[in-house]
């Protein structure tokens, strides 16, 4: 669509980064696969346009290459304390029992036994939306949620990525449009 179109008219497919741009990961990579991900992507690296947007989560693809969750730092960090990723016992928290003492301590072993699949958490119904939804739709969704993307559907597959980063440019490219306009009509 070209720059003129109303906002009206947009819709999800319009304004997402596909599937392909995004920063993405298996489920059965490591935690230090996850690491160079998302190092890789808050760098900008991989970014053809160095103006675009970074992508601050790794998307989760399952064996089909659909998007299951994302990762995004605190995920990735909490991979450091595997005690996290499953129950503990309360007793083991308490001062100077150790559970929660050196998340930083074997970090070789702690990246290659941890996977991705332990650290994802599923994604809720409304962080996935049709690319045939009007843009109108989609940043409701999105400020509703306080979300900072949502993934973009086609046919139930996952085809991209709506970042509020790029429906908040498109919505502020006509703002400026509206003040500059001699003739608000």
């Amino acid at each position: 669509m070209s720059p003129d179109t109303p906002i009206t008219d947009l819709t999800v497919a319009d304004v997402m980064v596909p599937l392909s741009g995004y920063t993405t990961i298996e489920l059965d990579a490591s935690l230090a696969e996850a690491f160079d991900k998302l190092s890789g992507a808050l760098k900008g690296e991989g970014r053809i346009d160095p103006s675009t947007p970074r992508d601050f989560a790794v998307l989760v693809l399952d064996s089909a290459g659909d998007v299951v969750g994302r990762l995004v730092v605190w995920d990735i960090l909490k991979g450091l304390e595997p005690q996290s990723l499953r129950d503990v016992d309360a007793l083991s928290m308490v001062d100077g029992l150790g559970a929660w003492e050196h998340p930083l301590s074997n970090l070789a072993e702690k990246v290659e036994q941890v996977r991705v699949r332990d650290l994802v958490e599923p994604l809720a119904g409304e962080e996935l939306i049709d690319v045939a939804i009007p843009l109108n739709v989609a940043v409701h969704r999105l400020i509703r949620l306080r979300a900072l993307s949502l993934i973009a559907t086609r046919d139930g597959r996952s085809v991209g990525v709506l970042r509020v980063v790029d429906a908040f440019a498109r919505v502020a490219a006509l703002v400026s449009d509206c003040s500059t306009d001699p003739d608000p009509r």
